[in-house]
């Protein structure tokens, strides 16, 4: 009986899905601590791919989740999707799905993630000062204007810079702490970090 009443509140199958999806693109901004524009304009997303008839086949939480990851993508704020699938109560592949389906269909004006994005996330991670995030920086946007970025993970890059830039400070910091805050493996860094090196 209870579930026939939940059901009695939506007129059709589409605006109860709809309630739940943007309940859940709702979720997921407050668990993610977005703000109110990102959450509105993840909710139009939703909106589109629910008119669009993308929801087909595919789990109402993994459009919400790509709906915030894409809204975060086309706003250059560097959120991981490792980060949204953490939040998320779906697999990390059917969130990547989705994400594609989204960017393919509805032409997302997302632009290429770029490190500098990502160095203030991870000096705030890691709890390292002013200078460290100066030096990290000026060593991403040299990367950014080399062959270094191209095709390679931004947030690894970024860890990388990170990790060079405490070196010279001389912070006590290791490797796997800067790549685990990046969520790269230690051989990402490592190879971005000799690359960078190398420049």
């Amino acid at each position: 009986m209870r579930r026939e009443q939940t059901r009695g509140r939506w007129r059709s199958k589409a605006e109860r899905n709809l309630a739940h999806g943007l309940g859940e693109v709702r979720r997921l901004a407050s668990t993610l601590e977005l703000s109110e524009s990102i959450r509105d304009q993840a909710c139009q997303l939703f909106r589109s791919a629910q008119s669009e008839d993308l929801l087909r086949g595919r789990s109402i939480e993994a459009i919400g989740a790509a709906s915030i990851y894409g809204t975060c993508r086309c706003n250059q704020h560097p959120l991981l999707l490792e980060d949204v699938v953490d939040a998320a109560r779906v697999e990390s592949t059917r969130v990547t799905n989705a994400y594609r389906t989204l960017n393919r269909e509805l032409e997302l004006p997302a632009p290429p993630m770029r490190p500098t994005s990502f160095v203030p996330r991870l000096i705030s991670a890691l709890e390292l000062d002013h200078d460290i995030r100066r030096h990290a920086n000026e060593l991403a946007e040299r990367a950014e204007g080399t062959a270094l970025t191209n095709g390679c993970q931004p947030s690894g890059v970024a860890a990388a810079c990170v990790y060079l830039a405490a070196q010279e400070q001389g912070a006590l910091i290791t490797q796997s702490t800067v790549a685990s805050a990046a969520e790269v493996s230690v051989v990402t860094l490592r190879s971005r970090r000799d690359e960078l090196q190398a420049m």
